[in-house]
């Protein structure tokens, strides 16, 4: 706030020591501290000036201190805006009136005018000086005009035609044009063999020029994965030619091999250092740093002090990834948002082309964060950076295409074309979405499996966890299945962060797919943990499934619903049918018709087959509403994906006539078609048995009964207890009749219970128990099996198991004759019901 006054005081002072003593110079070399005592005695001089040879030559001396070693920028930086103005305005002020009698002093004016702080740059008095300095054939004027032109803080020239001028000079002879030419040669494709071109810049006596042969030449063996030669040549430049920018790349190289806080902290006066010599982006890496230690979990605003400070000042002097990160800080983090400033920034950064910018804005619109939602904004700023190549902006540019807009249609052939430019581009996210095109045919050809490999590799070579699983999922479809690599991949994957790798690797441990041995269920309860916790909704719901059956964990039923719940939430259809089950049955959950009935809606809706089944039984037994052609037709369409349980339940339907339409024999189909798919129950044995749809064998139909046995079908052990009973398509074997009823019973089958009453009543085949005889009748008659509640009539009439009562006798010989059975009915007397 003082500087113009102290500065006057200074320039009093030396100029009345310059009449005393013309030939006075300053006592201390040039710093920061007294760049403004050198600038007043500059002035002094200017003012004095009498066309000597030795004071022009004082001139060019503290002109050459002051101006070409960037010792203007650091004594000024920290000024205030007022100050700042000052001296500015006094600097351009010298060096105008400098510039009569040295040119070079139009070009040092050309670069304050770009180079100063943001709300003072003017390109196009910038463009003015240089045009003086060119034309007094300053010589770095031409060379440092086109490329300012080509990084387009000029704009004077169009950007390509500023640099084939640039390589035109160089290529004739203008050793500056090759210096500033040689910073873009080295990122150019073919840089390998252009590289011998700088080989003269090493050779100048200038030092000022081979400093950019340094600057470059790290840059070569930075690109070639070569630190330890990039760090020779860095340190090299500095020896030599004392390069602000080796110096500041040298902190760069030191950084990424940094791994604690105080490794990093370190770096923070290397990188002031260079801060200070103009290098800007040395404020926006001690930001950077300061932003590492800001806690993770709620930080406050003074944690961001240092680091926002740091942005300003970069922002000060134009750098747009500054303003960029400070958009971001003032959007995200809550304890410090103002979303008119964060926008200010972002926008100042995307007006200054800067592509992060740029997409954080295209995001912020797609989404409607902060802003209001306008899919045509973020779709048009996609456009315009995938068209200058910008390969996230191809992407997301062929994520538009492929998902479609409110104003156009989702369009996959209008898609791919933008997903291969930026998986050209190497970009591992397009890499493995064209890939996947290409695979399953989106792209407008037939399927190329071998073709989409290679997208596969190139983005694996970058680390693409996707891509990874992918090289995974082609090991099981080789020729010769190679699970070993396949499990490989998915580790890899998994261990780069990918959910769904964790899911695949989680089903290898635990089917022990790769042939390790064993399982490993604590390792697949592990890696679903790991994927569940990243919300993949595969994990989340083999992670029910490990809580529900305690598959490398203990069984909790309340972690079992809570991950059931998760994955229902997700619309996984497993997860959707499941947690309807759970409802259905009370598992877990209080039990809910109308909740199940609703999960396995939607989970039916998303096609999953086994839902259609569910929900078809739903609709045909009325679990909510009862209603036979919607049923039906969803178990056609899952009977269609081969769910063994819906062709069952269709064979029941007409085998059992629920609706009474008398078409039986349109049952055997269905029951035929699922045990082909290896999958029975009784209705297939009893088609045969008694000659339903099919010509009767009673062999085949005891071999039906039992596989289906086999199976544990209940209904089916009962049926194969009466075969082994009746010597029905085989010998009459009560012992084996009497076991399949025993397990039928013990399951809840009445109809075995009453068979196995009788056996153990009579000790037939099986050893005499007239209790649980007794038991197992009056159970089956408590449920109305007539032939349980005649034969209970007998038992009380004839005192079998129980004393003679020849009430109850009568009781269950009415109630056995309500139910039909005509022995009963003839001797009470009764009609049928």
């Amino acid at each position: 706030m003082h500087l113009k006054n102290d500065y006057q005081e200074k320039l009093v002072q030396i100029h009345a020591a310059l009449v005393e003593n013309p030939d006075l110079s300053p006592e201390d070399k040039l710093s920061k501290e007294n760049f403004f005592e050198y600038l007043a005695l500059f002035e002094g001089l200017l003012l004095q000036y009498n066309s000597s040879e030795e004071m022009l030559s004082k001139l060019d001396s503290l002109f050459n201190s002051l101006f070409e070693s960037s010792t203007d920028y650091a004594a000024s930086l920290y000024l205030d805006d007022e100050d700042f103005a000052f001296f500015f305005d006094k600097v351009l002020n010298l060096l105008d009136s400098y510039a009569a009698l040295n040119p070079k002093a139009y070009l040092e004016i050309a670069l304050q005018y770009i180079l100063t702080r943001r709300t003072l740059t003017d390109a196009s008095q910038s463009a003015v000086y240089f045009a003086k300095a060119i034309e007094a054939n300053v010589a770095p004027a031409k060379a440092l005009f086109l490329y300012y032109n080509y990084i387009k803080l000029l704009n004077v020239l169009p950007k390509e035609e500023a640099y084939q001028q640039l390589i035109h000079e160089a290529e004739n002879g203008d050793i500056w044009a090759l210096a500033y030419y040689s910073h873009f040669l080295v990122w150019e494709d073919d840089y390998e063999a252009k590289i011998a071109q700088i080989e003269p810049l090493k050779a100048s006596d200038n030092k000022k020029i081979q400093r950019h042969y340094y600057e470059t030449m790290q840059h070569y063996y930075a690109r070639q994965n070569k630190p330890d030669m990039q760090l020779q040549l860095l340190n090299e430049g500095i020896e030599k030619t004392n390069s602000a920018y080796c110096k500041y790349m040298r902190t760069e190289l030191q950084r990424s091999k940094a791994q604690t806080e105080a490794e990093f902290e370190a770096l923070i006066p290397a990188y002031t250092e260079s801060w200070e010599t103009g290098i800007s982006d040395s404020a926006v890496q001690i930001a950077l740093l300061k932003l590492q230690n800001v806690p993770g979990e709620n930080p406050k605003a003074a944690d961001f002090e240092s680091a926002i400070y740091h942005l300003e000042k970069a922002w000060q002097y134009n750098h747009a990834y500054a303003a960029f990160r400070l958009g971001c800080i003032f959007l995200f983090v809550e304890s410090l948002r103002d979303v008119e400033r964060g926008l200010a920034y972002l926008e100042e950064a995307a007006n200054r082309n800067l592509t992060d910018a740029k997409i954080e804005l295209a995001e912020l619109y797609a989404e409607g964060q902060f802003v209001p939602l306008d899919e045509n904004k973020a779709l048009s700023l996609f456009q315009e950076m995938a068209e200058q190549g910008v390969a996230y902006a191809q992407y997301r540019y062929g994520n538009f295409m492929e998902q479609g807009t409110a104003d156009q249609e989702a369009n996959f052939l209008a898609a791919f074309p933008w997903y291969k430019k930026a998986a050209d581009n190497r970009l591992p996210q397009a890499l493995f979405v064209a890939g996947r095109y290409i695979k399953l045919g989106y792209h407008g050809a037939d399927p190329n499996p071998a073709e989409a490999l290679q997208y596969f590799e190139k983005g694996a070579q970058l680390n693409s966890a996707p891509c990874i699983t992918e090289l995974g999922l082609a090991a099981e479809l080789e020729e010769t299945p190679d699970y070993g690599k396949a499990y490989a991949y998915f580790a890899q994957a998994a261990a780069l962060g990918y959910p769904y790798a964790n899911y695949l690797k989680g089903v290898y441990l635990e089917y022990d797919y790769h042939q390790t041995g064993s399982p490993d269920l604590v390792g697949a309860f592990e890696a679903y943990f790991t994927g569940a916790q990243a919300n993949d909704s595969n994990s989340t719901y083999e992670l029910a499934r490990c809580y529900r059956f305690g598959i490398g964990t203990e069984a909790n039923i309340d972690e079992a619903i809570r991950y059931y719940q998760k994955s229902a939430d997700f619309n996984h259809p497993r997860g959707l049918t499941d947690i309807g089950l759970c409802y259905e049955y009370g598992y877990g959950v209080a039990q809910n018709n109308q909740k199940a009935f609703e999960y396995l809606e939607k989970a039916a809706a998303l096609e999953y087959p086994y839902a259609m089944y569910v929900l078809g039984r739903y609709y045909i037994h009325g679990l909510i509403q009862q209603d036979s052609e919607q049923g039906l037709a969803w178990l056609e369409r899952a009977a269609a994906q081969q769910v063994p349980e819906a062709l069952i339940l269709l064979g029941d339907y007409y085998f059992y006539d629920y609706d009474q339409l008398g078409e039986y024999d349109r049952g055997f189909s269905y029951y035929k078609a699922a045990a082909d798919l290896d999958y029975l129950s009784e209705g297939l044995g009893m088609c045969y048995d008694f000659a339903v749809g099919v010509e009767g064998d009673p062999q085949t139909a005891f071999n039906y009964y039992q596989q289906a046995a086999a199976q544990h079908n209940i209904m089916a052990m009962y049926r194969l207890g009466r075969a082994f009973y009746y010597g029905r398509g085989t010998d009459v074997d009560k012992e084996a009749a009497y076991a399949q009823f025993d397990q039928a019973a013990q399951s809840g089958n009445l109809y075995a219970k009453y068979y196995a009453g009788l056996q153990l009543l009579e000790g037939d085949g099986v050893t005499q128990n007239i209790a649980q005889g007794y038991a197992f009748i009056k159970e089956a008659a408590e449920a109305e099996f007539a032939e349980a509640q005649f034969k209970l009539g007998n038992c009380y009439l004839m005192g079998e198991g129980v004393e003679e009562d020849d009430e109850s006798a009568l009781y269950w010989f009415e109630r056995a004759a309500e139910n039909g059975h005509e022995e009963a009915i003839k001797l009470t007397k009764r009609t049928r019901r």
